[in-house]
Parts: C-alpha cells; sequence; structure tokens
C-alpha cells in the first residue's frame, strides 16, 4: 500500500513542473542513515547552505506507523501524535500547526520527490539529528508541540494585526522582517520587554491593531514566533525612499518590497 502511496505521490508531484526544483550545478549528494541504517534510495542533497532530504522517505523511516499522501497539491503524513504538510515552492512547512521557515522553499528532485532542509524535518519529528559523513537521524522523540500549546495567543494576534496593518501588501520575507522589528525590539535595551507593550508603546504603530490580518500576516506571525528572522538585528522601518529619524541615524540592513529596514 505505501509504494503504492509513493507512486501516486510521485505522479502528481511531477505534474508541478520544474518550478522549486532541487537541480543545482553547486549540489552535493549527502549519505542519509537513520538509527544506524543507509537509507540509499532516498534523494539527499546539500547546496545553498543546507542539506535537503526527501520528507516522504525520512518520515516514513522515523515514523512507520504515519500514513502519507498526497492532497490539494502538498504532502502530508499522519500519525496519532503528527500532522505534517509541505507544499513545493512554499517558504514554511507545517508541524502540528507550527509554521517552520525554510528560507530557501520546499524543494522536488527530478524524481518528484519533495525535499525539505534536514534539521527543520528533525525538529518537526523530534528526531536527533548529526553530521558525521552523513545525515544520522536518531528516532525516538517526541513530535514537536502543538500549534495550539506553543504560541501565546494574545501576542499571535497582536503581531499579525500589526504585520497585516504595516506590510499586508508585502511579499512573506517582508512580513516576517516587520515581525523581526517588533520581536528584535522586546529583546533590546531602551524598548519595552514584550509583544504587546513595544506594539502600544506612544506613536510606534497607531491603529495597526485595529485591523483585521490576513490569512499571510497571520503565517509571518507563526514564522516570526517560531524563530523566522528575514533581516537580522532590525529594530525600524520605514517605506523606500521615505525620510525618518532611523533613515538618518541608523543602518540601512536591507531593502525587502516597499520597506527598508534599519538597525
Amino acid at each position: 500500500m505505501k509504494r503504492r502511496i509513493f507512486c501516486l505521490v510521485l505522479c502528481l508531484a511531477l505534474t508541478l513542473g520544474t518550478t522549486a526544483r532541487a537541480a543545482d550545478t553547486a549540489a552535493v549528494s549527502v549519505a542519509v542513515a537513520v538509527d544506524g541504517i543507509a537509507l540509499e534510495h532516498l534523494s539527499a542533497v546539500a547546496y545553498d547552505g543546507a542539506t535537503y532530504i526527501s520528507l516522504y522517505g525520512v518520515t516514513l523511516a522515523l515514523r512507520p506507523d504515519a500514513v502519507i499522501t498526497w492532497e490539494d497539491g502538498q504532502l502530508v503524513a499522519r500519525a496519532e501524535d503528527l500532522t505534517l504538510s509541505a507544499r513545493i515552492g512554499a517558504s514554511y512547512l507545517v508541524a502540528n500547526g507550527r509554521y517552520l521557515y525554510v528560507p530557501g522553499g520546499v524543494k522536488m528532485d527530478d524524481t518528484g520527490d519533495t525535499l525539505v532542509p534536514a534539521r527543520t524535518l528533525a525538529a518537526a519529528l523530534g528526531a536527533g539529528i548529526t553530521w558525521t559523513g552523513a545525515v544520522e537521524f536518531t528516532s525516538g522523540g517526541t513530535p514537536i508541540l502543538s500549534g495550539d500549546q506553543f504560541y501565546n495567543s494574545v501576542d499571535l494576534d497582536l503581531l499579525a494585526r500589526v504585520i497585516s496593518h504595516e506590510s499586508g501588501n508585502q511579499p512573506l520575507a517582508g512580513k516576517i522582517a516587520v515581525g523581526n522589528v517588533i520581536l528584535n525590539r522586546t529583546k533590546t535595551s531602551g524598548f519595552p520587554d514584550t509583544v504587546s507593550e513595544v506594539i502600544y508603546q506612544k506613536n510606534q504603530f497607531p491603529g495597526a491593531t485595529d485591523s483585521t490580518p490576513n490569512a499571510e500576516s497571520i503565517v509571518a506571525a507563526k514564522l516570526c514566533l517560531d524563530g523566522a528572522v528575514t533581516v537580522p538585528g532590525a529594530l525600524y522601518f520605514n517605506g523606500v525612499g521615505k525620510s525618518c529619524w532611523a533613515s538618518r541615524n541608523k543602518t540601512l540592513l536591507a531593502v525587502i518590497g516597499g520597506h527598508a529596514f534599519y538597525g
């Protein structure tokens, strides 16, 4: 049955074309093992500073109880304590309602296999991971804590509202960067210590919490709370080309979409 499902997954994945394929001139093949057993049939490539592996193959090796299907254009793995999904080309995978950032995007190899970063998949599955000339996974851990348990609902709601208000029409990376500004401030002297205090600080984000967040802004907020960073050290942002205190006094770190970020 699993072999038939795998064939179906491959056939459907191949219809997606060449977008987000893992083919890369700098790609290097990497061996994969689970609990000391080599998985020679799996896809594993290292490129762009990350090692991508087969979501299907590694998940089944670590969790043979999982049922993996292709649904609505994405690969979905389910077990009693796990729901994991990845859409080719997306900048994240979703595990038990947690949004885990994949900066290089979910990939597809030439066989149609769905590839995700090894570290990200290990975190989702609760597996140990080491590099010993091969990517070594160790089973026995508990899958990632659910989003309902992990995310602070108040912080999530406020962060999503501000992201949507300030950058609702910006690319996902820009939305994440706005969230980074808020979270970075909570860890920086001279700013309040909590998300709500930063957002409600006088003259900082007036009216932002009155907006209803769009879907991608909610995703961006979850990604930020799970550690996604697109502009490290950003503390301020403004429209590109617009003069403000930060543009005159702080270092320009990045421009994403219509926003310039400073630190």
